[in-house]
């Protein structure tokens, strides 16, 4: 079994990731779900990371935050 397994899933109003996908770290995982939310979400949404499936991080870029991405520990 693999310690510290890292997941991500992504969503925003009109859209949401089927799924999570993995990453091998947390670093990894943001680069890839931004990428991910910058391409397929147009740049608008709330990613939120897990640690061993229990969620520890939330990236979000919206109306909200005046379009800037901000990052909350959980």
């Amino acid at each position: 079994m693999n310690a510290n397994v890292i997941t991500w899933s992504a969503n925003n109003n009109s859209s949401y990731l089927n799924g999570e996908r993995t990453a091998k770290t947390i670093r990894g995982a943001a680069r890839d779900a931004r990428r991910y939310l910058y391409g397929e979400l147009y740049g608008e949404g709330i990613i939120t990371y897990y640690k061993d499936g229990k969620p520890v991080r939330q990236d979000e870029r919206s109306i909200r935050t005046g379009y800037r991405m901000t990052t909350t520990l959980l």
